[in-house]
């Protein structure tokens, strides 16, 4: 069902800083740089895996949602 990730390559979220001054596009730019993988991070202890149906909303457009 799933494709096996190596942990060890995962983004701790708290380890991302973006520059609020910048404009919203850049903001959510910025995060996907650092992130690198939208759907796959670490989140202290703990590995995030983000999965969606294709009839729900993306993480994307959840994103874009939250850093309106």
């Amino acid at each position: 069902m799933f494709e096996s990730i190596d942990t060890a390559e995962l983004v701790e979220i708290t380890t991302i800083n973006i520059n609020k001054d910048l404009p919203q596009q850049e903001r959510y730019a910025e995060f996907k740089r650092q992130i690198k993988d939208l759907h796959n991070y670490k989140s202290g202890e703990l590995t995030v895996r983000a999965v969606y149906s294709k009839n729900r909303v993306s993480i994307e457009d959840c994103l874009r949602g939250m850093m309106a």
